[in-house]
């Protein structure tokens, strides 16, 4: 099992040597709680990337995680520019404000508890959208989700045409 970094050191940064120290034999890559540290930029990650409840600002502008990205309860405010996972996206809880115009995430994403406004146009979901507690009015033109999409309270009351859903839309 992985440990997790305790200190908060200022603007440290994590080469990828360091990060063997984080890192699982299945290519996992664990900083949950890690202060504020700063990645290296490109970073591939084999498998999950956990920086849950991480004081993480920024991401790098290359990122690539063959499994999933979970970034949950994190001061994460925006996804880097090229961006490249296999599987979900957890934001629940997190400080995202913004979501790149044609973001491709291959699982769920999970946007609950985020003071999100709006999703960009092409936003392509393969599994379950989770919208429960967010700000969110309208759904995207050109918007693709392979399965449902969970309002919770999200006051969505149209659904554009040029929309695909292939599940069902949950209040």
């Amino acid at each position: 099992m992985a440990s997790y970094p305790n200190h908060s050191y200022g603007n440290e940064f994590v080469s990828n040597i360091k990060l063997l120290n984080y890192t699982d034999n299945y290519g996992n890559i664990s900083l949950r709680g890690a202060g504020r540290i700063s990645l290296p930029d490109p970073l591939i990650v084999k498998g999950n990337l956990n920086l849950e409840m991480s004081r993480l600002t920024a991401l790098p502008n290359k990122l690539t995680v063959k499994g999933n990205l979970d970034l949950a309860y994190s001061h994460i405010t925006q996804l880097p520019s090229q961006l490249a996972v296999g599987g979900y996206i957890n934001l629940a809880h997190s400080a995202i404000t913004y979501l790149n115009n044609g973001l491709h995430v291959k699982g769920d994403l999970s946007l609950m508890g985020t003071k999100i406004k709006n999703l960009p146009p092409y936003l392509y979901v393969g599994g379950n959208l989770y919208l429960a507690n967010t700000a969110i009015t309208e759904l995207p033109n050109y918007l693709v989700v392979g399965g449902n999409i969970y309002l919770g309270g999200a006051k969505v009351s149209s659904i554009p045409e040029t929309a695909q859903i292939s599940g069902y839309v949950y209040q």
